[in-house]
């Protein structure tokens, strides 16, 4: 015969509270999750928004906008090859060159792009993916020149030469009583 191990030894007022079915507890969890829908449904469409400086029937949202030209750049193939890269930006403002390599370094070793001029924003994109994944992304001018042309080359040679004259838009992401209001333009630069 194998020994029995003890019961535990459980008070009098837990075994009594445990032996209780629990639907009171589900009565309450469900009463308190009516109550918390019903708030939310309120908060969501019965209560009312401040309006000014809106409409009264569309209130002014948060929504952010950046003035600037943003050109998207695409390789051929849509796929950057290994290599020492230099693009060449004149503008209005003057000639901004910027020099880098791909594959790019490791993510937390900076931008492989250093760059000279008037500011301008290349992106960069893959770090954390295998190589052939790498590349560079779109071009940012938060100035927004009237005319632009870039000159991308690999490892000295010249791929692609290109001239654009923007065409700007006000945008009023919350509405045109809202603010902000922004001017932008976009361009394709392919080759």
């Amino acid at each position: 015969m194998q020994p029995r191990s003890p019961s535990p030894v459980v008070p009098r007022n837990v075994a009594r509270d445990l032996a209780r079915p629990a639907r009171p507890l589900a009565r309450a969890f469900a009463a308190i999750t009516l109550a918390l829908l019903a708030t939310a449904a309120l908060a969501c469409g019965g209560a009312s928004l401040p309006s000014s400086p809106g409409s009264a029937d569309r209130p002014c949202t948060a929504i952010g906008c950046l003035d600037g030209l943003h050109v998207e750049v695409t390789p051929p193939g849509g796929a950057w090859a290994p290599g020492a890269y230099s693009f060449e930006i004149v503008t209005p403002a003057g000639t901004t060159t910027c020099a880098g390599t791909l594959p790019l370094p490791a993510c937390d070793a900076g931008p492989s792009l250093r760059c000279s001029g008037p500011p301008v924003s290349i992106g960069e994109s893959g770090c954390a993916l295998p190589a052939a994944q790498h590349g560079f992304a779109g071009i940012d001018l938060g100035d927004g020149p009237a005319t632009i042309a870039i000159a991308i080359s690999k490892d000295g040679a010249e791929l692609t030469r290109q001239t654009f004259t923007p065409s700007y838009r006000t945008v009023s992401p919350n509405g045109p009583t809202c603010g902000p209001t922004c001017r932008q333009a976009s361009e394709a630069l392919r080759w």
